[in-house]
This record gives structure tokens, C-alpha cells and sequence, in this order.
């Protein structure tokens, strides 16, 4: 089983551990790979889910359906990305979400069951202790997310992206993962709303757009609380 470097170096579940020790510790705990064409589900809402999933290659995106048709966008993830451990721990193992292959996608699934089970391994402990820090960052990022959804207007659920999600590159603008259309799933709302908003804050002069790069022009004064 090989694994790209920078997903030893980068996922949450691997911290402070030695490349050759996570190779021990997919081999005690059974993990194996799988590859997925883009467009393909590797988890559907409301089936059960029997392991934690990383991305190794590609990208994939979560959706959550909404009673009218429409989706929104849980998260977009790529190399290095965890999904299905929030329901590690849960009696029911019925995923929320459906998770699709963005892009063509290779992941490793490591089973729940192995993951919950028994060890002496020191490795083991590490990745429990891994396991709990990252579920704790994701219900501080839910959070955050839920603060978004509530925001009044679409011009404030886009300074919140920016401001508090959405990566800073070297020169201080701000970087999304998102297409136009991702970015709308992701803010709750329609393609042509969020392009046209974008265009009327360019004109207002609160921030320049240069593809998906994002500048602010001036630091945003108050968000509503």
C-alpha cells in the first residue's frame, strides 16, 4: 500500500508519528484503498458506513439534501482529508451526507471496528489521540459554518467565508477551493445571486476578485454578532 508523502505530513490523523509507523499502524488496523471514478459516491446518505475514509488522491465533496431537491455543500476536501469519523463513535453508523468524487479519487478506509478495538500499540494511542483533536476542530468548524448559514444577507455569509474560513495566501488575499457554483452550494445559495453580489462588491470597493483569489480592500469594520 503506498501513501503520497504529503498525506503522512499533512493529515490530522498522523501527527507526530514517523512515516514507518503509520505503515505499522494501517497494517494492524486492516486499512485498505479503493479508487473511485469522478462523479462516483463513496458514501450515501442514509447507509451505513463502516469506516473512517482519507483522501489520498483527487478530491471529493460532501452534500446534505434539503427537503426541496436542492444541496448543500458540507465540505470539499482533498489529499489528506478525513470523512466518516464523526459517526465513529456513534450506535448509529447511517451517514448524514453523501460524499462524491470531485475529481477521480483514490482514499484509504481504515474500519471502524479496528479503530475502536483493543491495542498496546503506542501508534494507536497517538491516532485515538488524533482522532479526538480533529473531531473537536471540525465541531468548532461546524460552528462556524452554522454562524455562516444564520448570516442575514449573502454579502455578510461572504465576508464570514473569507474572514474566518477561507485560506490566506503570502500576500494577504484570501484563497477558496471553491468554483462559483461550489461556493454558492457551500454558502446556501444560487449561482447568479453569489456572481452578482460578487460584482456589486467590487463595485462598492470591498474587495477585488481575481479568479478564485479574493482581496479585501479594507478591513471589514463590524459583522453583525
Amino acid at each position: 500500500m503506498e501513501i503520497p508523502k504529503e498525506v503522512i505530513e499533512h493529515c490530522a490523523l498522523f501527527v507526530q508519528m514517523p512515516t514507518e509507523r503509520v505503515y505499522e499502524l494501517l497494517d494492524e488496523l486492516c486499512a485498505g484503498t479503493r479508487t473511485y471514478a469522478c462523479g462516483e459516491a463513496l458514501v450515501l446518505a442514509g447507509y451505513e458506513n463502516s469506516s473512517i475514509g482519507i483522501v489520498l488522491e483527487g478530491r471529493i465533496e460532501a452534500y446534505k439534501s434539503e427537503p426541496d431537491g436542492s444541496q448543500l455543500m458540507m465540505a470539499n476536501m482533498g489529499p489528506g482529508g478525513v470523512f466518516g469519523d464523526v459517526i465513529c463513535g456513534s450506535h448509529s453508523k447511517k451517514s448524514p451526507v453523501t460524499v462524491v468524487a470531485a475529481t477521480d479519487v483514490r482514499a484509504l478506509w481504515i474500519p471502524y471496528a479496528k479503530v475502536l478495538g483493543n491495542s498496546n500499540s503506542p501508534m494507536h494511542t497517538v491516532f485515538l489521540q488524533n482522532l479526538i483533536a480533529l473531531l473537536a476542530e471540525k465541531y468548532f468548524s461546524l460552528d462556524r459554518r452554522l454562524e455562516l448559514l444564520m448570516a442575514r444577507t449573502l454579502r455578510e455569509k461572504l465576508l464570514r467565508y473569507l474572514m474566518n474560513d477561507a485560506p490566506m495566501n503570502s500576500d494577504g488575499s484570501r484563497q477558496t477551493p471553491f468554483t462559483r457554483a461550489q461556493l454558492a452550494a457551500y454558502l446556501g445559495c444560487d449561482r447568479a445571486a453569489l456572481c452578482r453580489e460578487l460584482s456589486r462588491m467590487q463595485r462598492d470597493g470591498i474587495l477585488e476578485v481575481h479568479g478564485r483569489s479574493f482581496r479585501l480592500l479594507h478591513t471589514i469594520k463590524t459583522l453583525p454578532d
